[in-house]
């Protein structure tokens, strides 16, 4: 790896707790070149996102019963290779840093470079991205994160 970010982000990985979720590249998300479109990216971080909070214990719909939404405030996505149709990746999602109404997360996006559809160790870095996001009410006004979520969400963190 003579990638020196490559090589950062390795190394700060082995550090964090990361979901995965695997995916393909569909073809309504590709421009003409059959490459992911780069704003459709955001697309494939909010399917990781939603099988995290899965995870934890907190579908989004438990969000939205509460009549609750996670906004997002603030964003910094680096595009490192291009993504092509029906590629194999891997969603790398974790929880960066969690407040009383805010959230933070880091998202990583690899290319299998096997052609078989079984995870492989043999992954190429495509994409970084960091969200930060704030709890809304559906009236538009901040408030607290659900304590519940909260709690689930620590144990990803300490899993760190």
């Amino acid at each position: 790896m003579s990638d020196p970010l490559a090589k950062k982000i390795s190394q700060q990985k082995s550090d964090i707790h990361y979901h995965i979720t695997h995916l393909r590249v569909p073809f309504f998300e590709v421009d003409m070149g059959q490459a992911l479109y780069h704003g459709n990216y955001f697309h494939l971080f909010e399917l990781g996102r939603e099988e995290m909070l899965k995870k934890i214990g907190f579908p989004y719909r438990e969000f939205m019963n509460r009549e609750l939404h996670l906004t997002v405030i603030d964003t910094r996505c680096t595009f490192r290779k291009p993504l092509r149709y029906e590629d194999q990746i891997e969603l790398h999602t974790a929880i960066r840093a969690l407040g009383r109404r805010n959230i933070s997360f880091t998202q990583l996006i690899y290319r299998s470079l096997d052609s078989e559809k079984s995870p492989s160790p043999n992954l190429e870095l495509c994409t970084e991205c960091r969200i930060d996001m704030v709890c809304v009410q559906f009236t538009g006004r901040v408030t607290l994160l659900p304590e519940d979520f909260r709690r689930g969400a620590r144990t990803v963190i300490s899993e760190q």
